[in-house]
């Protein structure tokens, strides 16, 4: 079991509700850039609005490696994290840059 601290980079699920995966750009506790974790649907809620604030998380799992993806297996204890202000600020500052990048991509599309 390990016991990792990550950003949230990305969230997918099939529905409104429901369990979800996310992917965590790993911080600590482990040496992998990211992994994919499926969370139940309280857990997914809290990663969901950790990263709308710009907090990283932390959980329990099993590191597994398939297909040169890894995976975090059997997670729980899914809790935000609080950091400095410093790094906060980092934290917002690289989620404003990926938010910008995808505003560019989507292009006219994003407009409501």
């Amino acid at each position: 079991t390990v016991r990792l601290t990550g950003t949230v980079e990305r969230l997918r699920r099939t529905g409104a509700d429901g369990a979800g995966t996310v992917r965590l750009r790993v911080l600590t506790g482990a040496e992998v850039p990211h992994v994919r974790v499926t969370l139940d649907q309280e857990s997914y809620r809290i990663a969901g609005q950790a990263h709308l604030v710009g907090l990283p998380v932390r959980l329990e799992g099993r590191l597994d490696s398939r297909a040169g993806f890894r995976r975090l297996t059997g997670a729980c204890g899914v809790t935000p994290v609080t950091v400095d202000d410093a790094e906060r600020e980092r934290l917002m500052k690289s989620l404003q840059e990926n938010l910008d990048f995808f505003e560019e991509a989507c292009g006219e599309d994003c407009e409501g």
